[in-house]
Formats: structure tokens, C-alpha cells, sequence
């Protein structure tokens, strides 16, 4: 039988591995949204500012050799008892998924953490965990998706389920809103913001998904403006003022939904993501 290893991430073979395992391990599952390369180098750069304070390890799980899966444990701050695990991805193989668990947990306990929760990144706030339900809609740029097995993996490693996050897809609607403000780039999508999705309190960002196969169907795409919808992914306020202005500024820009996480009704979200928790 097979030996699952977990190895700690050295050198630029392995951490090129590292960020580059979900691009070959979901290329053919077309619900899968990929990240732009340049914004998932720049989230897991080891001179990311996240580390001015806290700490972290890369590490990636192997089967006869292959990589397998791969997960990052980090705490905030030197002392902080809360640790946290993310960048977690794996084959449909729950052996890896709780062998990289465990290892998580086992470097944050030797830091002094007493709990973990996750998936999350740097910061923890910056990531709203894993999808649990909703697997059948397609991830868009903003808001992931992940395997169903994801959740089976966290929940053998004796992971419960913490807090969760829910949203929607909403039709723009015409109406009044505010004038976009002076951001000028938003890391997730870099170069290929639209400014007219940046109003007061609230951002959205256009789903690059559709090209994902394509450079250049993704830079037509952004030079027609050519774009089916977009994600929330920054909202400060009042949800049931800000939303409804984001609407109306995507459908004078010609989109045709909004990924949101509010609803004005009662239906059931499309999507929940939720953290995972356990005591060390």
C-alpha cells in the first residue's frame, strides 16, 4: 500500500509545486474557478506582509512520489493560542487530507496554539472558508469552489463545522448609486478591474472565469467590457443600502448578475462556505 508523506516546503521546485497544485489538480472540473497566477503568487509569497508579525509553513503531501495535496498552517502572532490552516487542497484521497491536517495541527502545536480553524489565508478575515454546499454551481472570481470531499477530509480529521458564509446571485436592477471611487486596482483581478464596481463602501469584481482557458479571450473580454457578472467581495455597512447600489451601477455597466452576500428575501443562498475548528 501506498505511504502518504508530508514534507515541508523547500526551495523554488517545491514551492512552484506548491502554488501550482490546484491548477493541475482541478483543469479539467469546470466549475472550478482559477485564481489569476500572479494574485495566488503574490497571496503566498513568503515575504508576504503577513509575516512582518505572524508566522507560517508550507507543506505538501505526496503518494508514491506524486504530489497529492497541499495546506498551510500560520498564526497571526508570536503567542497568539489561535492558529489557523488554509491554502487547503487535495486529491479525492482522505488519507492525504487528514495526514496534511495532522501535520498542520502538529506545527501549530509546537507553537503554543491551543485551537486551529480553517481554510482561511493572510489575514484570516481575507477568506471564507470551504464550500459545503452548493457544489453543483460554478466557483466565480470572488468566490471559490471546492470539492465536495474537501469537507469529508476536514470532518475525519475530527474538524466541526465553525461559522459559516452564505450568498447570492441577484439580478442588477436599474436605480440610483453613488460615483465610483478612487481605487485604482484590486489584487484579485489586477489589471482587469472595472472601476465602475468600486463604490463607496462597497467592491465588486468582474468573474474572469469564462476565459480561463484563454489569455487572450480574457484580454478581449476585458477590453470589450464583455462581462456576465461579478462578485462582492468587500462590503462596510449597511447590506441592505449598499447592495441594491451596487446593482444598479452593475446593470448601467451591462452586467446581468451580482454574486452577493445579501439578499433582500428569503431564498435559500446558492452557496455556504463555512470554517472548520478544532482544539489542539
Amino acid at each position: 500500500m501506498a505511504v502518504v508523506a508530508v514534507e515541508q516546503v523547500k526551495g523554488r521546485a517545491a514551492y512552484k509545486r506548491f502554488v501550482e497544485f490546484p491548477y493541475m489538480a482541478y483543469q479539467d472540473e469546470p466549475r472550478w474557478s482559477p485564481p489569476l497566477i500572479a494574485y495566488e503568487r503574490g497571496r503566498l509569497d513568503p515575504h508576504h506582509r503577513y509575516f512582518d508579525d505572524g508566522d507560517g509553513e508550507f507543506f505538501l503531501a505526496r503518494r508514491d512520489g506524486s504530489v497529492a495535496g497541499r495546506i498551510c498552517a500560520h498564526v497571526s502572532k508570536a503567542g497568539d493560542p489561535n492558529g489557523w490552516f488554509g491554502f487547503f487542497d487535495t486529491v479525492e484521497d482522505p488519507e492525504v487530507g487528514v495526514a496534511l491536517i495532522q501535520r498542520a495541527a502538529g506545527w501549530l502545536r509546537e507553537r503554543g496554539c491551543t485551537q486551529m480553524t480553517g481554510p482561511v489565508a493572510f489575514p484570516p478575515d481575507g477568506e471564507p472558508g470551504v464550500l459545503v454546499d452548493g457544489f453543483g454551481v460554478a466557483g466565480t472570481t470572488g468566490r471559490s469552489w471546492h470539492p465536495s470531499w474537501h469537507v469529508a477530509h476536514l470532518e475525519s480529521a475530527g474538524l466541526t463545522r465553525a461559522e459559516e458564509s452564505r450568498t447570492w446571485r441577484l439580478a442588477t436592477a436599474p436605480g440610483a448609486h453613488p460615483k465610483p471611487v478612487s481605487v485604482r486596482r484590486v489584487p484579485i483581478v489586477g489589471r482587469f478591474v472595472d472601476l465602475r464596481l468600486l463604490l463607496p463602501g462597497i467592491i465588486a469584481v468582474p468573474d474572469l472565469t469564462p476565459a480561463r482557458d484563454s489569455a487572450v479571450t480574457l484580454a478581449r473580454m476585458a477590453r470589450a467590457r464583455d462581462w456576465a457578472g461579478c462578485t462582492i467581495i468587500a462590503l462596510d455597512g449597511d447590506p441592505a443600502a449598499r447592495v441594491p447600489e451596487l446593482l444598479a451601477a452593475a446593470n448601467d455597466a451591462g452586467y446581468e448578475w451580482v454574486v452577493s452576500p445579501w439578499s433582500a428575501d428569503d431564498a435559500p443562498p446558492e452557496t455556504v462556505h463555512a470554517r472548520f475548528t478544532t482544539h489542539l
